[in-house]
């Protein structure tokens, strides 16, 4: 039986590199921004749901998403990031399922940021949340996303605090630190769940 493991936690804490590290030790990664990526695609269902939406203003001429437009919106909007995230986690969610049934490997890690809201916390045997200190997160968004301070603060305000992420996992993992000291933190927990 596949082992399905979670991995959350608020944008730049370090889950893309805890990811990593998971992937190296063998495990099927499932990268829900990926996937989210694919199911707003041109012609896709949700692109047209979210067009209805949000307007046309959200569309490029060329019939794809404007992303920097869309989250302009959503991430100083609670709400509008709530009517997003009802039109997107479904189809996110039927993609994911049908990439767990595929994988060969005998542990899948879906790595996804609204592991909880979405509900794909529910496909899981366990989950690991990332969490860093606010302003690392803040330099590390910045600097991987060129995004101006106030972008990042926006991006930092619009998700949940670490303890959200905290009381609902069942690992935890602080990245303050060095990354040998990250990647042991992993490599520990990847051990005593896929392998045991």
């Amino acid at each position: 039986m596949k082992k399905i493991i979670g991995l959350t936690g608020p944008s730049g804490a370090g889950k893309s590199t805890v990811s990593n590290a998971f992937y190296t030790l063998g495990a099927h990664v499932i990268d829900a921004d990926r996937v989210a990526r694919f199911v707003v695609e041109k012609g896709k269902p949700a692109l047209f749901e979210i067009e209805t939406t949000f307007g046309e203003q959200v569309i490029l001429p060329e019939g794809e998403l404007n992303r920097p437009a869309l989250a302009e919106i959503v991430f100083r909007s609670p709400e509008a990031l709530h009517k997003l995230n009802l039109i997107t986690h479904k189809y996110i969610i039927e993609e994911i399922q049908k990439e767990i049934e595929d994988a060969q490997e005998p542990c899948v890690v879906i790595d996804a940021a609204v592991l909880f809201e979405s509900g794909l916390n529910e496909l899981c045997h366990s989950v690991v949340c990332v969490t860093a200190e606010r302003g690392l997160r803040l330099k590390r968004i910045m600097a991987r996303d060129g995004l101006t301070i106030r972008q990042a603060q926006d991006r930092i305000n619009a998700q949940n605090g670490d303890d959200f992420y905290v009381s609902r996992s069942d690992f935890h993992i602080e990245n303050n630190g060095s990354s040998d000291a990250l990647l042991a933190q992993a490599e520990h927990i990847f051990k005593g769940v896929c392998c045991e």
